[in-house]
């Protein structure tokens, strides 16, 4: 009969002394294997020695050695004798299988945006003389950070992860390499592993199990190494003209910013003296020139500063759920209106009422300009998670005065209510610039004296959603 025929068997149950049920059952060797891959790899939590012998075949096959010696029957001899020499090579060799075996992942990049590939190189090497017979690694991979072919991940855990599934066979001092093409498709950060691996004897009679970059001195639990590394998708950046913002001058900064400051290291001309003004300004080689007293004029320092405030909550009634379509686009927005200000020479920050992934802290960071700024917000923004730590309006209120005297701050969410409005004209009254963009199905009353953008989302409010 064929592996994919039907094996059946009857299976006979007594039920008291004189009745008995007999059960007819049909088994399918390809829905087995099926069933059996769609629970994940099976051996991918295993760690120390497994056996398929049991310790009494052992016990047994030495009773047998000894009662073949008693009798001097030299086929009993010769068969147990095999059978035991055999069971302790594939013992000490399965000691050994492990040992020496090193996994290593190669990323060309380990940030990206989304819709873009990365190559990746995964490196297993056996640095002993011993072979390696057979070696199964399972990694643990983010499906939306995964293989360009995803029919290769083994089910994990989770909906969110599986298991990328190696089998390989080494030679002593043997490196073997292969090459993945990774695609980002969502926003996130995505831990990488931890990779198992289990190997053992040529025969297949004890198999050992560990985590990659575990020793094996250290797999009796005293020190725990873990393989893990991160994969980053930022959020998508669009230009200004798309999101329908102004390029020139979307907050209003440049036409309200005072001359308050001077920059001492650009000097733009002289003026003659002016009671107030200090001798260390005055200008002596024009001062004798002209016969004048004379003072330096410097440029005004133009410190244009923006921070960012992201509002989470989908809508104003938080049992309505989550609108993650809606949510998504205001994390893009943010993303893009803080890569143009940085260009623009801006000194940008980011505050948002929710926090990072496994975290219970709100995501702040102060205004900067440094090369690293941008890099360091799209990273907050790639990990930041759905879960509302205050109402929005509050948080406004509580965040305006963190932040440095003259900074814009720039209100990104997707519904206006009443508490937020008053919020709003608290903030301009205490003397602070600010600037509203909005997303949403209807645009939101104006506010005199506050630039407002109001960005609609190309897909239906939900009636219903789920967290």
């Amino acid at each position: 009969m064929s592996k994919s025929g039907l094996f059946r068997r009857r299976i006979q149950l007594k039920s008291g002394k004189d009745s008995r049920i007999d059960v007819q059952r049909s088994f399918n060797f390809n829905e087995a294997d099926h069933e059996d891959l769609s629970n994940g790899p099976t051996v991918a939590s295993v760690e120390g020695q497994r056996s398929i012998l049991n310790h009494r075949w052992v016990w047994m096959g030495i009773v047998i050695f000894v009662i073949g010696a008693l009798i001097h029957n030299q086929v009993l001899l010769a068969i147990t004798a095999f059978m035991l020499i055999t069971v302790a090579i594939s013992w000490l060799w399965s000691r050994s299988a492990l040992g020496g075996v090193r996994y290593e992942r190669k990323f060309h990049h380990q940030r990206a945006f989304p819709g873009e590939s990365v190559t990746m190189t995964i490196i297993v090497e056996n640095r002993k003389p011993l072979p390696v017979t057979w070696l199964q690694i399972e990694d643990e991979w983010p499906i939306n950070f995964g293989p360009a072919d995803e029919s290769i991940l083994m089910p994990g855990i989770s909906e969110a992860s599986g298991f990328l599934v190696n089998v390989y066979t080494l030679r002593w001092y043997e490196r073997i390499k292969r090459h993945y093409l990774l695609i980002a498709k969502a926003r996130g950060i995505y831990p990488v592993g931890p990779a198992h691996l289990i190997s053992g004897d040529p025969f297949s009679l004890f198999e050992r199990g560990a985590q990659a970059g575990k020793s094996s001195d250290e797999q009796n639990g005293r020190r725990y190494a873990y393989n893990r590394e991160m994969l980053i998708v930022y959020p998508l950046l669009k230009p200004l003209a798309e999101l329908q913002l102004q390029s020139n001058d979307p907050f209003g900064d440049q036409a309200v910013l005072q001359r308050l400051f001077e920059d001492p290291l650009h000097t733009i001309g002289v003026r003659d003296y002016a009671p107030g003004d200090g001798f260390r300004h005055i200008h002596w080689k024009a001062t004798a020139r002209g016969g004048v007293l004379q003072v330096r004029q410097y440029e005004p320092a133009r410190a244009l500063s923006v921070s960012l405030c992201l509002n989470i909550a989908s809508f104003e009634q938080h049992w309505r759920g989550t609108w993650s379509v809606m949510i998504e686009h205001l994390i893009s927005i943010a993303a893009s209106v803080a890569e143009w200000s940085l260009t623009k020479g801006y000194a940008v920050g980011l505050t948002a009422n929710a926090p990072l992934s496994q975290s219970d802290q709100p995501l702040r960071i102060a205004p900067g300009r440094s090369p690293d700024q941008l890099m360091n917000i799209l990273e907050l923004l790639a990990g930041i998670s759905y879960f509302v730590t205050q109402d929005y309006a509050q948080f406004v209120l509580a965040e305006s005065p963190r932040l440095p005297w003259g900074t814009t701050l720039v209100l990104i969410t997707g519904y206006v209510n009443e508490s937020l409005l008053a919020a709003v004209e608290q903030v301009r009254a205490s003397g602070r610039r600010i600037a509203m963009i909005t997303v949403g199905v209807q645009p939101p009353p104006t506010i005199s004296g506050v630039p407002a953008y109001h960005l609609a989302v190309n897909e239906d409010e939900p009636e219903t959603t789920t967290k």
